[in-house]
């Protein structure tokens, strides 16, 4: 940078000098070399990279994917029980936490009932217990 001063009124005036594009001000502190003879940038080849990377990232997101389709099918199942217990025919409230049997119809319905497989002579189709948040839970 060069100074010029005015001879009139006694101001100062800046005025860059152009340097050549080659010549840095502080060439040490570059990152990379500013001359001819400094070693040449190489680009770094991040094939690799991306492919790990994408292979990891990959995994993570079918593991994701599949707990997601695990919890969809629970979810469907659950529902389906629920709806199945509910359109069946019964006379009384139900109790959370206690067990109930669901059985199969002559007409081809279902009942809910609070008497055991082994105390009744009827098609069983599995039992059930009603939950806190009014969905029920098939037992095994």
């Amino acid at each position: 940078m060069s100074i010029l001063m005015s001879h009139t009124r006694g101001t100062f005036f800046f005025m860059d000098t152009k340097k050549p594009d080659n010549v840095a001000d502080t060439p040490g502190l570059l990152p990379y070399g500013s001359n001819v003879s400094a070693p040449s940038i190489k680009p770094v080849d991040l094939t690799t990279f991306k492919k790990n990377g994408l292979d990891k990232v990959n995994k993570v997101f079918d593991r994701r994917y599949k707990e997601i389709v695990e919890q969809a099918e629970t979810l469907q199942k659950s529902f389906l029980i629920t709806q199945t217990v509910y359109e069946s025919k019964y006379k009384f409230e139900p109790i959370i936490g206690e067990i109930y049997h669901l059985y199969e119809d002559s007409d081809g319905g279902y009942s809910l009932s609070i008497i055991s497989p082994s105390e009744w002579n009827k098609p069983h189709i599995y039992s059930v217990v009603l939950n806190s948040d009014m969905t029920w839970t098939k037992i095994d």
